[in-house]
């Protein structure tokens, strides 16, 4: 795959990081087992018209995609891809109780057509007035992933120069009820900092959007680029550590190139140990850590993006991505290359590799 330039980047998440240029943030806590985000004044991006028939989903997506955009006005993209594990879960809900409450007649249409997966591209190729290769992915936690490598393949083939790449998705109440029957949060209250210090079984949820223009070309300003992403089903501890010694031997680097490693382990006592054995990979490297600013959900992975992206470019590691348990390394050089693991319930796991450019 050939490396993703990212020029540009917007990020709307549970923590202030909307049109944020560094790591110096008040960090927002939960303690209601579901995080949500900061919403910006959406004015700014979409016409006060449109906003009320809009959901979060859109609403966010929507405004990460054009301020990132917007931080290019002269770039417009070859192509447009998006990742959501389940859309607009609202209007989907919505639509649904309605038909149960209409039978089936007398139907609103805004909330169908809001509900399928591929609005958000529609409404961003209107806007931007992209009439070019457009596609959205909704692979659960593979979402974002297949985007990215969606955008290297259509480098590769030489169908594009740049992609707007990004994901979205919320987390409704109704929606939290029926994930939490099925064990995936967890049956205590707890407070988002002290997350990757549960033992109990189950996370806490979370939502967000994240956006990025990417290029085949490399800036001639400091940039992040995305090197590689490896997307593993069901791997086992040997599936893993094999795909990381060949991403590695691919991009002719070793164990010790990799500064850091960002995880997103979520304190769910089912994935810890899968997060412990790809640990013991590395004998001098930093971890760090992200769900417990987020929350999980499908594609949290844009977020750690995001925050891995700027980590890169300010050369700085703040305290609030560091285990409570896990002592500072203080690093000798230039942080380089850093190593993004994910395991999304044991199912959808992924490496996702970004390098600094000068």
């Amino acid at each position: 795959m050939s490396p993703l330039y990212i020029i540009s980047s917007s990020c709307i998440s549970p923590q202030p990081s909307f049109q944020c240029n560094d790591l110096n943030m008040k960090i927002n806590e939960t303690s209601t087992n579901i995080f949500h985000c900061i919403e910006p004044n959406f004015s700014l991006f979409i016409n006060p018209v449109q906003i009320r028939r809009m959901s979060l989903a859109l609403k966010i997506g929507y405004a990460t995609a054009i301020d990132c955009l917007k931080q290019e006005e002269n770039l417009i993209p070859d192509a447009v891809m998006i990742g959501t594990g389940k859309g607009c879960l609202e209007d989907t809900e919505l639509f649904l109780h309605s038909m149960r409450t209409y039978h089936e007649t007398a139907l609103n249409a805004t909330h169908f057509i809001h509900s399928t997966y591929n609005q958000l591209n529609g409404m961003i190729a209107l806007n931007r007035k992209i009439s070019s290769y457009n596609m959205t992915y909704v692979h659960r936690g593979f979402s974002f992933e297949h985007a990215l490598m969606d955008a290297g393949l259509l480098f590769d083939e030489n169908q594009a120069q740049s992609a707007l790449v990004g994901s979205f998705d919320e987390m409704t109440q109704e929606h939290f009820i029926i994930k939490k029957q099925w064990g995936y949060w967890k049956d205590e209250l707890i407070n988002s900092k002290d997350l990757l210090m549960s033992e109990s079984k189950g996370t806490i949820a979370g939502q967000g959007s994240a956006f990025y223009l990417l290029s085949k070309i490399k800036p001639q300003h400091r940039a992040v680029s995305i090197q590689s992403v490896v997307p593993l089903y069901r791997p086992s501890e040997a599936d893993v550590q094999f795909a990381l010694n060949h991403m590695l031997s691919r991009l002719d680097l070793k164990i010790d190139d990799i500064d850091l490693v960002l995880l997103g382990e979520n304190g769910d006592a089912n994935c810890k140990q899968e997060y412990q054995n790809f640990k013991l990979s590395f004998s001098n490297t930093q971890f760090l850590y992200f769900k417990h600013l987020c929350g999980e959900y499908d594609t949290a992975t844009s977020f750690g993006t995001w925050l891995a992206s700027q980590i890169l470019l300010n050369q700085t590691i703040p305290d609030y991505v560091l285990h409570p348990k896990e002592q500072a390394k203080s690093p000798d050089m230039k942080m380089k290359y850093l190593l993004m693991y994910n395991n999304y319930f044991n199912l959808n796991q992924s490496l996702i590799l970004l390098k600094l450019e000068d």
